[in-house]
């Protein structure tokens, strides 16, 4: 039986991934007079940037000054991402999750304040019953260390569990976790090649939840 659902945040809760690419994008092209595709970036996408940066050096035969491009790109992101709306499906999804007596939970690769921020201003950070990032575990995804740290803070099982996901690297540590992952590609991820999910929507709003609950009691 389903117990608790698991949300990433980034290009999930809100489509912060398409800003941060166009900041990387440009970043990449003034700096280093290099173009970055869209299929290069989702390498990093819900995990640790310095998996983009070592391939783009390696490419480059150089070094990339991160600290430069944060400097540079951090003040870009809050001020481009500040008043992004919450994703489709998504508030109906977590109100219906508690009505129907189901916990929830983000486990998210940002650092704490990001999310914290974001789901305070679209006022839904009172629905969630524990949130886990970055600063609490070992390694990021495509580990599966923030999954089992949710559900450790949740007291279920793996099984108990569901997790939407944008990303191939959440896919790959949801799978690890032994949690059944539902993956739900955005405009930046939407060319990964995703395989071994529980299934795959075009938006949170197609997914029907007592449907779901209700497949899981009969099984």
């Amino acid at each position: 039986m389903t117990k608790a659902i698991i949300f990433d945040f980034d290009g999930l809760i809100v489509d912060t991934e398409t800003v941060w690419y166009s900041i990387y994008k440009d970043y990449f092209q003034s700096v280093h007079d290099y173009h970055l595709s869209l299929e290069e970036f989702t390498i990093c996408v819900g995990s640790d940037s310095k998996v983009l940066f070592q391939q783009i050096e390696g490419k480059l035969n150089t070094t990339i000054d991160i600290d430069q491009f944060y400097e540079q790109g951090r003040p870009l992101f809050i001020e481009r991402s500040n008043h992004l709306p919450i994703m489709e499906g998504v508030e109906e999804l977590i109100l219906q999750a508690k009505d129907l007596g189901l916990k929830v939970a983000l486990a998210t690769s940002s650092q704490k304040e990001r999310p914290l921020y974001h789901l305070d201003r679209l006022g839904i950070l009172r629905h969630f019953d524990a949130i886990t990032t970055s600063s609490e575990i070992k390694n990021r995804k495509p580990a599966p260390d923030l999954f089992l740290k949710s559900i450790e803070k949740l007291d279920i099982e793996p099984h108990e569990a569901i997790i939407f996901e944008d990303s191939n690297n959440g896919l790959i540590a949801g799978i690890t976790a032994q949690i059944p992952v539902i993956v739900v590609p955005n405009s930046i991820t939407r060319h990964s090649n995703f395989d071994g999910y529980y299934d795959k929507l075009e938006s949170v709003a197609h997914f029907n939840l007592k449907e779901h609950l209700k497949q899981k009691s009969d099984s």
